[in-house]
């Protein structure tokens, strides 16, 4: 089951971030997150207010090794008043799910995550910066609430 379970999120992970989207002239870009989790964070805009966004991590030990990734479906809200040159500041919220494996006698976990936050999106460079909060729900293997918080930047490819 841990592996069906494995096989299908990082399946979804990519057919969702392989997308060719445009929006904002930004499709797909990749970063760092701190916080929690630290990694690297990805973002693939599949409109012109959404997006799917995530952090992949990983932690190899002699004793301890670990995966780590989620993804959120993000709605995002622009701040249209604020004429600003230099970019434009967002808020985001949504939904989306968080998987962390292990390879010792720890159990796997499944979470559900609804983050919310604020970006910027620079309007001369390919680069945007975020602060994000997600109330996270482990729902297994037992039952527990928890927040996650990060911020980090990403840098667009496109």
């Amino acid at each position: 089951m841990r592996t069906f379970i494995l096989t299908f999120l990082l399946a979804t992970s990519l057919m969702l971030v392989s997308q060719t989207v445009q929006a904002q002239d930004r499709g797909f870009g990749v970063g760092a997150a701190i916080g929690g989790p630290d990694g690297l964070s990805y973002k693939a805009w599949t409109s012109s207010n959404s997006a799917i966004a995530g952090v992949l991590t990983f932690n190899v030990s002699d004793n301890f090794t670990s995966f780590y990734t989620h993804a959120d479906y993000l709605i995002h809200k622009f701040y249209d008043e604020l004429d600003w040159e230099v970019g434009n500041l967002l808020y985001y919220y949504g939904g989306g799910v968080a998987f962390q494996w292990y390879d010792s006698a720890l159990d796997d976990r499944l979470s559900i995550r609804l983050p919310g936050g604020f970006g910027f999106n620079f309007t001369d460079v390919p680069v945007d910066v975020f602060l994000e909060l997600a109330p996270t729900i482990t729902v297994s293997p037992e039952f527990n609430f928890s927040f996650n918080g990060n911020m980090g930047f990403r840098f667009y490819l496109n």
